[in-house]
């Protein structure tokens, strides 16, 4: 199992610097020393204050990573909770935001294009488990139409890429069950299931393991780990919050580290059904108060015990 990264937290921070052992380390020589070759990367509306797609493109290419797209139908973060229009998309009736939605799609994708990137993993929509672009798109009924333009289009403009279905449903092996039951009767194109899974929100291995046994069962489609976090302190802030924890392992990067080591012994029994490659989200920010609880370094940007670990599973 290879532990890959969500680089995306990394520009919205800005200006981050890391330590191994008091000596500054670049994110290059750190992406190196993890054996880290894929970066996940969310991008927004051009409007978004997060970050700009083509800078993040740009330091992708430079990275000579190859990329998971990940593309947020939204100014901001999208999520079960927030699904939001951009704001700039300027339209009346529902096949005028289908226009808008597709010459989105495609900007995007010609970015992607302008970098010659080697795309390994797209997903339109990030946790569309309760739709996306509300108010319009709040049920599958709605959206899947939409989905499916969306994924001719990955396969027309990356057709080595595979496309992933991504939602938050890892907590709820009934909810997951009839959301993806639900799609398959429309025949929706993809490749692979897609579940975030931080056990602050989404419960207990046990469940997670129900839920991905259940998908394998219905699909016959690997399920990839396409978030995962775990916090390294105590400390709660407005975005982590909440008092579940993985078997009883504290929050700390002692906690941290051993979470780590524990979601991936269990993911072992799970050979076959799950793909092989896991994504730490957050990892690489430690300056925002919001994120930083489940990167791989502390507040200073020193490393953590996680750290070592991915080192040595990576090799």
């Amino acid at each position: 199992m290879k532990i890959q990264a969500d680089i995306t937290t990394y520009l919205v921070d800005k200006d981050n610097h890391f330590f191994i052992n008091g000596e500054e380390v670049s994110l290059s020589a750190i992406l190196s020393i993890l054996s880290i070759d894929t970066l996940r990367l969310a991008v927004f509306s051009n409007d978004s204050y997060l970050t700009d797609t083509e800078e993040s493109l740009k330091l992708v290419k430079s990275l000579n990573k190859k990329l998971y797209l990940d593309i947020h139908c939204s100014d901001t973060w999208a999520d079960p909770s927030h699904q939001e229009i951009p704001k700039s998309w300027d339209f009346i009736y529902v096949d005028d935001l289908r226009r808008c939605f597709i010459s989105y799609i495609i900007d995007i994708f010609n970015k992607v294009l302008k970098y010659d990137l080697d795309v390994k993993f797209i997903q339109i929509g990030n946790e569309i488990s309760n739709g996306l672009l509300w108010p319009y798109l709040s049920s599958p009924n709605e959206y899947i139409s939409f989905l499916k333009i969306a994924h001719l289009l990955c396969r027309q403009y990356f057709p080595k890429a595979k496309i992933i279905l991504h939602t938050d449903l890892s907590y709820s092996p009934e909810k997951a069950y009839l959301w993806y039951e639900f799609v398959e009767k429309y025949n929706l194109d993809y490749d692979f299931i897609g579940l975030s899974y931080y056990p602050v929100w989404h419960g207990s291995l046990h469940t997670l393991n129900s839920t991905v046994e259940r998908l394998y069962d219905l699909t016959k489609k690997q399920i990839v780990i396409c978030e995962m976090g775990y916090m390294n302190t105590e400390e709660k802030t407005s975005a982590w919050f909440g008092n579940w924890t993985c078997g009883n392992i504290e929050y700390s990067p002692n906690g941290q580290k051993r979470y780590l080591e524990h979601l991936l012994q269990h993911l072992r029994g799970l050979y076959g059904k799950i793909y092989p490659e896991i994504y730490y989200w957050g990892a690489f920010s430690y300056k925002s108060q919001e994120h930083h609880p489940i990167s791989i370094f502390n507040k200073s940007g020193e490393v953590l015990p996680v750290f070592y670990v991915i080192m040595e599973k990576n090799r």
